[in-house]
């Protein structure tokens, strides 16, 4: 199903990470949002702050154009079970379903930028990123780099190649890359972390980028075309195939 709404009504969710939240976007602007970070898994915080959320704000979900979820790259888990509940309530309302990528959502919280390079970084373990560049400008946000996993220096040498522009990074990988940078030799490079108000991972990302999406004519919206995006095999499946070249 392609519908493009000129005002929608967002419902989206952020699990990708250890923080979990639920936001709403009426028009083109949050109507409510709710954070949880209280050490428990996202399958038990996460559907009663959907619900907590529609009872604060007086918000009935049969009003949602659209619900919009996360789907990677980020915590295997958190991920699937954000974006089963996203299924399962869409199924269930019988509305469009719509997924969002971890990184793209990030950038989001960068459009308070003039003019500016965004790296969006997740730690992926092993001195490693998920990651992708977006280019910052007049309120506007033009992804320059696809989502990737990419070592750190690899990704440096990325950064490298925009030498002059102002670069901040976002994400809740922020810091570690931050680091690994000033190791480097950065005289070629003018890169921050961005303050920790904009710094992680929201639905409010989430469902701004959904509305970007959406008005850009750049998703088809459907629970069938859902799907987890983990850019990189589980642990379980990186397990097995290091199994089976061993049996080779």
């Amino acid at each position: 199903m392609n519908l493009v709404f000129v005002c929608m009504n967002i419902l989206a969710l952020e699990s990708s990470a250890k923080v979990a939240s639920a936001a709403l976007l009426k028009d083109d602007g949050i109507l409510g949002e709710i954070y949880a970070n209280c050490g428990l898994v996202h399958s038990r915080t996460l559907a009663p702050m959907v619900q907590k959320l529609l009872d604060v704000t007086g918000f009935d979900i049969k009003n949602a154009d659209v619900l919009a979820v996360s789907n990677g790259p980020g915590s295997f888990t958190g991920v699937r079970i954000g974006v089963s509940i996203v299924k399962g309530m869409a199924l269930v309302l019988e509305k469009p379903a719509l997924g969002v990528s971890s990184l793209f959502a990030i950038s989001q919280n960068a459009i308070v930028l003039d003019d500016a390079l965004a790296c969006t970084v997740m730690d992926a373990r092993k001195n490693r990123f998920y990651a992708a560049l977006f280019n910052i400008k007049s309120n506007k946000i033009t992804r320059v780099l696809n989502d990737s996993v990419i070592s750190a220096e690899d990704l440096f040498l990325k950064l490298c190649d925009y030498e002059g522009r102002s670069i901040v990074i976002l994400g809740d990988g922020a810091n570690l890359f931050y680091n690994y940078i000033q190791s480097k030799d950065t005289k070629r490079l003018s890169a921050e972390v961005i303050d920790s108000r904009y710094r992680y991972q929201s639905a409010r990302g989430v469902a701004y980028a959904a509305r970007e999406m959406i008005l850009s004519n750049m998703c088809t919206l459907s629970v069938d075309n859902l799907q987890i995006n983990y850019l990189r095999p589980c642990q379980a499946e990186r397990e097995l195939y290091a199994r089976a070249k061993l049996d080779v």
